[in-house]
């Protein structure tokens, strides 16, 4: 598949699309079902977020749930999972009836899921949120009893360099996100839901995951797998469905299908030319420059970024690509022997500094770190601009409306109006509020921590000719990404870091999937010399680095 042709505009041909209200689910496979959907609806008021989906998954199946944000995916995950009551239509898992409201009777029925936006329990331990899943009373608990079993559960998985004592606070997103896989393989599932559950991870760590749902397969379990990510789908899933404005647009099965024809049937047009190639730059001035920067994590990287140029960081995540980002906007303590942003130097930098001084910073978590989502929309736009905040003010939407009008409509967030709470937006839709609050602000660089991380591929086109626009007003921009085509078709050039240095600096020809690879694990040449065993221990260091 070609990744790099792929987008969307004009009607065209599409996979076969599946009739009004979905074809009977028995028609889809012979054989007996593990899990039959007949009908599936569900309103929110006068919205239907689904209408009549129906599907089955069969014993040692992978069944593929693709669709844009807002498609209907998640709904459906979540009444598959008991979260969510159906307004209509029924579940059986093995002919049973599945409990709906409830996600403790759905695991009694052997269904477990693991979802993007983690449901652990922070300010407990590993331990106590593996043995713990449903947020039970703690009365009669054993804390020894529970590392015993965490520890079994850990090591049967091959997860080792996961501590069960740690706080899952104190672990890094892509830690947490393996811990939420963890307890949904706990108990040998029948039924296990992954909604967007590898976003987090890094390419090992999708290997891992994979490893995980083959040998669940193997023994008869099945698996419903929501992704954005077509590669994943390609390689994982055994047939699929595609959602389209809550309903059933459409099956395919594996090798039936190419990029252009998922995405032109998820978005009911024309696949087109996906990556905008990096903007010619006009001014070879730098607007950043930093020698020998050292934090946390970070061992005295140097860098530098003109002004229009997109610079990637490549790498697995955890070797100090977060704490380079977070130093260089001052969100944590770093020194450098020598310092400038647009050629002024910088001393104790802070946020609020940064932000005077022309940065922009979008964080790895976009919930936790990006978004107050009990605010309105416009609110979190506004918020690095309002310095009454501070004082509990507001901000006066009417004042700013031109601007937040112009940034919605720039970045096409589906939202009903500035008003509307955050925390009701998908996540695509949330992801481009944290970028969007640094359009057309007078920036000089703009720090990116992997900004198209579990949003669909529309959202994910909008972002990066959002991100081209910026360096075409001379905005020097900085970007991880943990998917390395986006940086090989985006960026003018890529540093990759390893254990918190560069070790390489990749451009024109050299600037390949395979080179971003190999210097991500600490050797050179192709993706093809990449032996398993360097690619697991580079994890491994990872991990147990990142679970401190």
């Amino acid at each position: 598949m070609n990744a790099s042709e792929v987008g969307a505009v004009a009607p065209g041909p599409t996979l076969p699309a599946a009739a009004p209200g979905g074809a009977s689910p028995q028609q889809t496979r012979s054989g007996e079902a593990l899990l039959v959907a007949t009908d599936l609806v569900k309103s929110y008021g006068p919205v239907k977020a689904v209408q009549g989906v129906s599907f089955v998954c069969h014993p040692g199946e992978v069944l593929a749930l693709v669709g844009e944000n807002g498609a209907g995916k998640s709904t459906v995950a979540k009444m598959l999972a008991g979260a969510v009551t159906p307004t209509s239509g029924t579940i059986t898992v093995e002919d049973a009836p599945l409990a709906s409201g409830s996600v403790r009777l759905s695991r009694r029925s052997g269904v477990r899921c693991a979802f993007q936006e983690l449901a652990l329990v922070p300010e407990w331990t590993v331990a106590e949120n593996l043995s713990l899943p449903d947020g039970a009373p703690l009365r009669g608990f054993s804390q020894k009893k529970a590392i015993t079993a965490a520890t079994t559960l850990l090591e049967s998985l091959d997860l080792p360099q996961i501590d069960p004592r740690a706080l899952v606070s104190d672990l890094s997103l892509a830690n947490r996100q393996l811990v939420e896989i963890a307890r949904a393989f706990a108990g040998e599932p029948k039924l296990l839901i992954l909604d967007e559950a590898s976003s987090a991870l890094t390419p090992p760590g999708v290997e891992w995951l994979f490893s995980r749902i083959r040998e669940l397969t193997a023994r008869g379990g099945s698996v419903i797998y929501v992704s954005h990510r077509l590669g994943e789908i390609a390689e994982i899933a055994d047939r699929g469905i595609v959602l389209r404005d809550g309903g059933l647009a459409g099956e395919f099965s594996r090798g039936s299908w190419t990029d252009d024809e998922l995405i032109s049937l998820m978005a009911g047009r024309k696949a087109e030319r996906f990556f905008p190639d990096p903007p010619a730059r006009t001014d070879d001035s730098d607007v950043l420059e930093v020698e020998g920067l050292r934090a946390e994590g970070v061992h005295g990287i140097s860098l530098t970024i003109g002004a229009g140029e997109i610079v990637g960081i490549g790498g697995l995540a955890g070797h100090g690509q977060a704490e380079l980002l977070r130093a260089l906007f001052g969100a944590s303590a770093a020194t450098a022997d020598s310092w400038t942003i647009n050629g002024q130097p910088v001393t104790r930098l802070t946020p609020v500094r940064g932000v005077r001084r022309g940065l922009g910073y979008v964080p790895e978590d976009r919930k936790k770190e990006g978004l107050a989502l009990e605010l309105g929309v416009g609110e979190n736009l506004l918020a690095p601009w309002f310095k009454a905040w501070q004082l509990g003010g507001k901000p006066r939407l009417s004042r700013e409306r031109g601007w937040l009008d112009g940034v919605l409509a720039a970045l096409s967030v589906r939202t009903r109006g500035p008003l509307e709470a955050a925390g009701s937006l998908s996540g695509g839709n949330q992801q481009k509020l944290v970028f969007g609050r640094w359009m057309n602000r007078s920036r000089s660089v703009i720090l990116l921590h992997d900004p198209t991380r579990g949003i669909d591929v529309r959202a994910k086109q909008e972002l990066y000719g959002a991100i081209v626009d910026l360096a075409k007003q001379g905005v020097g921009v900085l970007w991880f990404s943990t998917e390395v085509e986006e940086l090989v078709h985006v960026c003018h050039r890529v540093l990759v870091l390893y254990n918190g240095q560069v070790t390489d600096e990749l451009a024109g020809e050299r600037l390949t999937a395979d080179a971003i690879v190999g210097a991500a694990v600490g050797v050179t040449g192709s993706i093809q010399t990449v032996s398993a065993a360097e690619l697991e221990e580079a994890a491994h260091h990872k991990t147990a680095r990142s679970s401190r």
